[in-house]
């Protein structure tokens, strides 16, 4: 890269994604600056990582130094309208997300995968599989691990799967990953950005940069990911047979690319429940396809899937009682999906900071699947006021939280019941992020098993 000066805004949540980048782009010798609007004092330990490594700081604001830079790279927590940003845009400063300048200094190729929906679970099922490949595998993005912390690491002949998400893609300017993967489209994230059209423009500049060498999986099922404009070659995935991609038929997963149907994994050996896993394995997949695996790596890829902390994880059974921790369930349709995949009773905690999401659509499947639901948070008398437009009246608003809303739920609880924790919102009116809350959620529940053991 040309570009000698750099300021990082923010750190990032739990020190991620600024800390890396400021890291990286201090061990490439390059002048950095992280301004940071918090003070000092809640990032002791990353500060002096980061003066160790030669960086400087700011903290409690942003002063006129952090514009006098070549390039802004933002933490995706940063919203677009925020002061900072709005000031380098006045002043003409370009400004980079963190996966741009990731993706500048990757010299391996990037699997990339977005979707309001089951991005998560993708990505790792996606990692499980190539993983039956030659080639090395690592997994970083929104799944945890800064992707700028990844590619430095990773080779060449390596392959780099990202789990990518729209405040990530707002300032990119040359990402073009190799494959991209548009999972669905719905209603998410109002509370960044002004309507539905902006946030799927957003959503849909992770194809915007790639060419025809490239590729982009589409999930026929979705009008989004079917119809989104690329310049890459698409390859298709449905519950439906198709005359090329991977499909559902027969129960069994069929891939064809480029040649004869070939069957990969019967639906016994599917290691998720849900119509909503079924889609994620089906993209995971065609990943797997178009990258050359044989059916027989791709299923023992599959079978090897551990699953996905925070995502409809088994915590616990106690006197019969399943608790099960589904705090990425950050919008209503994750929660819609988690509560289909039960065929038992199930016993629902949700509510959260605010999003703008529609609560009625979740209303109607409570409806039909939940026998009480307990609601918590600031988002809770709004999940209420939807309940009851349905005519869903099992629901008890719970002030006091998420310990509060666990014991009534196990007081409520029979055996052969769930107690699925979904919030079907975000988490940042009493948690750090959905990591934090669901880590929480299995703290309550395991302390609750050893009192009654």
């Amino acid at each position: 890269m040309r570009e000698e000066r750099f300021t990082v805004l923010g750190i990032g949540k739990r020190g991620k994604s600024g800390l890396a980048a400021a890291l990286a782009l201090a061990s490439l010798g390059k002048e950095t600056l992280v301004s940071e609007s918090s003070p000092r004092n809640a990032y002791l330990e990353e500060a002096a990582l980061l003066e160790q490594a030669g960086v400087r700081l700011e903290f409690g604001g942003h002063s006129e130094q952090a514009f006098q830079t070549d390039v802004v790279v933002v933490c995706p927590g940063i919203k677009p309208q925020s002061p900072p940003l709005e000031e380098a845009r006045r002043r003409g400063v370009p400004i980079w997300s963190e996966i741009e300048l990731a993706y500048r200094l990757s010299s391996a190729p990037i699997v990339a995968i977005t979707g309001t929906n089951g991005k998560t679970t993708t990505t790792a099922l996606t990692a499980s599989v190539l993983a039956q490949s030659d080639h090395r595998v690592w997994v970083g993005g929104n799944i945890g691990v800064p992707l700028v912390s990844v590619v430095r690491q990773a080779r060449p002949d390596d392959w780099v799967v990202a789990e990518i998400g729209a405040p990530q893609l707002e300032y990119i300017h040359y990402f073009a990953p190799k494959v991209a993967v548009l999972l669905n489209f719905s209603e998410d994230h109002l509370d960044r950005y002004p309507d539905m059209a902006t946030y799927q423009r957003v959503k849909s500049r992770l194809v915007e940069c790639q060419t025809a060498a490239d590729w982009v999986v589409r999930n026929q099922d979705d009008e989004w990911s079917r119809r989104e404009l690329s310049w890459a070659r698409s390859f298709f995935f449905s519950h439906e047979p198709l005359p090329e991609g991977v499909w559902m038929a027969d129960n069994q997963i069929w891939m064809a690319k480029g040649g004869q149907a070939v069957p990969v994994v019967s639906s016994r050996e599917i290691p998720l429940p849900g119509l909503a896993n079924l889609e994620n394995t089906l993209a995971a997949v065609s990943v797997g396809a178009i990258l050359g695996l044989r059916p027989e790596q791709i299923a023992r890829g599959l079978a090897c899937f551990p699953g996905v902390e925070h995502r409809l994880e088994e915590v616990a059974v106690v006197d019969g009682v399943t608790y099960i921790n589904d705090s990425s369930g950050t919008n209503p349709l994750s929660t819609i999906r988690a509560i289909e995949v039960f065929e038992q009773p199930v016993i629902l905690i949700a509510g959260g900071s605010e999003k703008g999401a529609d609560f009625h659509p979740l209303a109607a499947a409570a409806s039909r699947k939940v026998k009480l639901a307990l609601l918590f948070g600031k988002t809770r008398q709004r999940i209420a006021d939807a309940f009851l437009s349905q005519g869903f009246q099992g629901f008890q608003l719970e002030e006091e939280g998420l310990s509060q809303a666990l014991h009534k739920a196990r007081e409520a609880a029979v055996p052969g019941d769930v107690i699925l924790f979904s919030p079907a919102c975000a988490s940042f009116d009493m948690y750090l992020d959905f990591e934090h809350r669901g880590e929480t959620f299995k703290e309550l529940v395991h302390e609750m098993e050893q009192g009654h053991s």
